[in-house]
């Protein structure tokens, strides 16, 4: 009469399914990250534009590649990093916004022990 009763069973493939996120997060996250890069497509082609940055000639014509125009490129990398950048801050607000919770099986935070100080 231990946990591999019928009870007991039941009460574990409830938590789990508990536990288990809405498979509609994952369409969520896939066309935020969509919408991520495009929105960082259009502000790189903006932020390279308004020439807020100083861009050397030779980062934008590189003699090797023929098919695509460096400017293409370095608007491709600015938008990778505003991707990068504005998943970060994403993340950062979620995280204040919905602190981890503690479960019941998890352990609560160490608390620091006085130590007396040798003399």
């Amino acid at each position: 009469m231990g946990k591999d009763t019928w009870r007991f069973q039941r009460l574990d493939e409830e938590r789990k399914k508990r536990k288990r996120l809405n498979p509609i997060w994952r369409g969520v996250g896939c066309v935020l990250v969509v919408i991520l890069g495009f929105v960082g497509y259009i502000f790189s082609g903006w932020f390279l534009d308004r020439g807020f940055v100083y861009i050397p000639r030779f980062s934008i014509q590189i003699p090797l590649i023929t098919t695509v125009s460096g400017y293409v490129i370095v608007q491709l990398a600015v938008s990778f990093l505003f991707m990068i950048f504005s998943y970060a801050i994403m993340s950062v607000i979620y995280a204040m916004a919905f602190p981890i919770q503690l479960g019941e099986t998890d352990m609560p935070p160490l608390r620091r022990q006085k130590t007396k100080k040798k003399r």
